[in-house]
């Protein structure tokens, strides 16, 4: 196994979605392309990599840059997902080394990530890679518009 980075580009939407799906968040490929369009045309506060195994393209990560007024500025993982069977391989660790490596090349100094309270196996991983439990909360939505 030779794990190639790099970033997402359009041609990997399928292939995303799947993984999305995976992650317990299904999407179909067209509206998972046309967000990664929109995430993809602002390098500055989104980055989006993926990690290969033979061509194949076994997970992802996306992370952005989140501008707080009572706290600093940090970078959040917006998703991580590796494919079920190419798990305890390290392809996470080396998704999340890109996402922080990607912060610390902007100045920011925090890598944040929420994750579900269900998800014990990734709350083992990240603080395997050195992240905190700082606190628990809950999250509240209101839909205010009608999508398309």
């Amino acid at each position: 196994m030779n794990p190639t980075l790099r970033p997402a580009r359009p041609a990997d939407a399928q292939a995303l979605a799947t993984l999305s799906t995976q992650l317990g968040y299904p999407v179909a490929p067209a509206t998972l392309a046309a967000r990664l369009d929109t995430l993809l045309a602002a390098p500055e506060q989104h980055v989006v990599q993926v990690v290969e195994v033979e061509g194949r393209v076994c997970g992802w990560i996306h992370g952005f840059v989140r501008p707080l007024l009572e706290s600093a500025t940090c970078v959040e993982v917006g998703g991580l997902v590796v494919a079920e069977d190419c798990r305890g391989q390290g392809l996470g660790a080396q998704l999340l080394a890109a996402c922080e490596a990607w912060a610390a090349a902007r100045g920011i100094a925090e890598v944040n990530v929420r994750c579900a309270e269900h998800r014990s196996d990734a709350h083992r991983f990240y603080r395997r890679e050195g992240y905190s439990h700082i606190k628990n909360q809950l999250t509240f939505r209101k839909t205010v518009a009608k999508t398309p």
